[in-house]
Order: structure tokens, then sequence, then C-alpha cells
């Protein structure tokens, strides 16, 4: 009588466990946190050096875009310091031919960008990106005295908007070089027609 009390236990014990089954349950993986350093959408690809913090990243739609630059996203170097530089990516809708758009980009910094305390535009100088995107390396120096800002800006345009990668820095703390450096990883390509 004790093995069959023995024997029932058992028997009831494994009707009241939950089913086994034979596969691992795996967790899906987690969601991968996007690098700080990249911005990346259907049309570009821009790695900031990995002396840089990112400070802020967006990214709008091209039917969100106007007809005014607006910052996308930005980086800094060194910051909290005297030489601190800035890396900034704008963008705004510019649907015009490719070869056009720095001479828009120019107007609208000597009409608005710098509010009145006077821009330099010089060394405009045509380059690849590095995937051969033709772009326009260009030089802006705006304030005067001790709020002087150099303005380091590689511009292009991908057949729906017009963008600018720039480096800004006070006048002094940055160099032609410097900056090719620090902007130097990007690439772009025609915006793909059926994205929004």
């Amino acid at each position: 009588m004790k093995k069959f009390m023995a024997l029932f236990v058992v028997a009831l014990a494994v009707t009241l466990l939950p089913p086994v089954t034979s596969r691992a349950q795996i967790p899906p993986p987690p969601t991968p946190t996007p690098n700080p350093l990249n911005f990346t959408d259907p049309g570009m690809n821009y790695t900031a050096p990995d002396n840089a913090y990112l400070a802020g990243r967006r990214y709008p739609s091209v039917d969100s875009l106007g007809e005014d630059l607006q910052p996308v996203a930005m980086w800094v170097i060194d910051p909290g310091k005297e030489n601190a530089r800035t890396i900034t990516l704008s963008m705004e809708s510019f649907e015009g031919a490719p070869n056009q758009w720095e001479a828009q980009f120019e107007s609208q910094t000597h009409s608005g960008g710098g509010n009145g305390d006077g821009v330099l535009i010089r060394n405009r100088t045509p380059m690849s990106l590095l995937n051969g995107m033709p772009a326009t390396f260009v030089e802006i120096t705006t304030g005067s005295g001790f709020t002087s800002k150099k303005e380091y800006a590689v511009v292009w345009a991908d057949g729906k908007r017009g963008i600018v990668l720039a480096e800004i820095a006070r006048l002094g703390d940055s160099s032609v070089d410097e900056a090719k450096r620090v902007l130097h990883d990007v690439s772009a390509t025609r915006y793909p027609e059926e994205q929004p």
C-alpha cells in the first residue's frame, strides 16, 4: 500500500506541474542604442570624430523641412572649454539643381546669418564627399573682435534637401586642415524618391 501511495503522489505531482516545452525560451535581443557619433538617413551618413559629444539629434522627414536651414544634429568637441567647437548638421527643403545650392546657401548666410555683425564668405572649393558626391567646402567668418567666429562648411544638395555640415569655433581655435579632418567622414546620395 505504501508503494501504491508513493506512485499516486508522484503521478499527482506530474499532472499538477506546468507542461515542459522542449525548446528553451530565448528573449529577443535588445534594441541596439544608436551610435551617438552617427547620423544616418536615406540620403546621407556622417560619423563625427571620436572626441565629439552628441548634443542633440533628430530625423525630420523631407516633407517637414521648410525653406530655411534648421539644425538636425549637433556635436561638441571639448565641451566646457574656451576652445570648444561645435559640429552642426543643418537641412532645408531644396529641389533645385545641386550646383545651385551653394549660391543659395551663401545668399541666406549673407541676409540672415550674420545678425548685423558682418559675414565674410571665402575660399569656395569644389570637393567630393567620401563616395564621390559633389560638394563645396566654404569658409565663413562672422562677428568682430572677441565675438568673431569661424565656420568651415561642407555644402551639398541631394535632390530634395540642401545640406550644410559645419564646424564652428572662435576665430583662431580651428584651421582648414582640422575642419576637413572633423568633417571628412560623410557620404551622400540622391535622396530616394519613394521616401517621405
